[in-house]
């Protein structure tokens, strides 16, 4: 396999550098660097699991998660089955998905049968102990595991916000519940009760790959470009759901196609938004609903990219435009 990507060695810096972006991995470094997480990486592939060795020759069932407590968004892209023998032998081929849920949830909610006595008139509180947290993960994983996802991809949480020296107390909230679903997750695969693979997936990769190197690299200690990267994502999922389901990619069903109509409205209505239009559903904030739709997308798109790299060779330079 290192034969066939030997023309490797002979890529500039900079190419080598647009690859890894293309793909999804870390994209600095020296040329040695790049060209070893390329070799290791490229042959790999996203899809590639033991437990489905045939995944070329059936759907994909992904559920893409946006971590957080008050804000947890995620979405579930569903690739229809190749139909003919000529697409099935195509390598870099890769239906566009059908968007079937697009939802946000707050998981922070205290649970009904909490035991914990409150006072008449106060106020409820949220509640962050771990066994409260450990059956809001158990709840969310078997929810999503209902429609036997193939893949879930989860967003991976950092420590530190804004280039801070504090570890945050919401943010290893967080990191607990995120370890948490893994651990879950683990649970039920290890029992042979679901037959699926988890991949963590970094935000500024995400934001990398839609938006550029000079937009869209979310940089830790910068809080205004941070709100200019939101602002700028949730654009981009605008701009797709303005344009037809062959143009932006992918399709809207049922409750995400709802979604997808709220998503318009209150984009166009910005802040002067008060009440929802008649016919759109209350869907809060945008930025979490498009980091896990453009989570989504860019790991089917990273998976499309690699299979081109691997099928074309160096040719591929030229159609990724590096």
């Amino acid at each position: 396999m290192a034969s066939k990507l030997s023309w490797l060695s002979a890529c500039k810096s900079s190419q080598l550098k647009a690859l890894a972006t293309a793909v999804g991995i870390n994209s600095s470094g020296t040329k040695p660097i790049l060209t070893s997480q390329l070799l290791e990486h490229l042959p790999r592939g996203y899809f590639s699991h033991e437990k489905y060795t045939d995944i070329l020759k059936r759907p994909y069932n992904i559920v893409s998660i946006d971590m957080g407590i008050r804000n947890l968004a995620y979405c579930r892209l569903v690739k229809p089955q190749t139909k003919t023998a000529a697409e099935s032998a195509n390598e870099t081929a890769i239906e566009a998905p059908k968007i079937t849920e697009w939802t946000r949830i707050e998981i922070s909610k205290k649970t009904a049968t909490s035991k914990v006595p409150e006072e008449p008139k106060t106020a409820v509180k949220e509640a962050f102990d771990p066994a409260t947290y450990s059956q809001h993960a158990y709840n969310l994983v078997t929810s999503l595991l209902k429609s036997s996802p193939t893949h879930i991809l989860i967003e991976r949480q950092r420590f530190r916000s804004m280039g801070g020296s504090a570890v945050q107390e919401w943010t290893l909230r967080v990191n607990m519940f995120e370890a948490m679903i893994y651990a879950v997750l683990k649970s039920f695969s290890e029992s042979g009760q679901w037959k699926g693979s988890v991949h963590p997936v970094a935000p500024a990769k995400v934001a990398k790959f839609w938006l550029g190197e000079k937009q869209g690299v979310e940089e830790e200690g910068r809080g205004s470009k941070s709100e200019k990267t939101k602002g700028a994502k949730i654009a981009v999922v605008w701009r797709w759901l303005e344009e037809g389901d062959e143009e932006r990619g992918f399709g809207l069903e049922g409750q995400a196609r709802e979604m997808g109509e709220g998503y318009l409205w209150k984009r166009r209505a910005g802040k002067r938004a008060k009440v929802k239009e008649e016919g759109t559903v209350e869907i809060g904030k945008l930025d979490d609903l498009a980091d896990c739709l453009l989570q989504g997308m860019a790991w089917i798109q990273w998976e499309k990219n690699r299979r081109l790299i691997m099928s074309r060779g160096i040719e591929a330079l030229e159609e990724l435009g590096t």
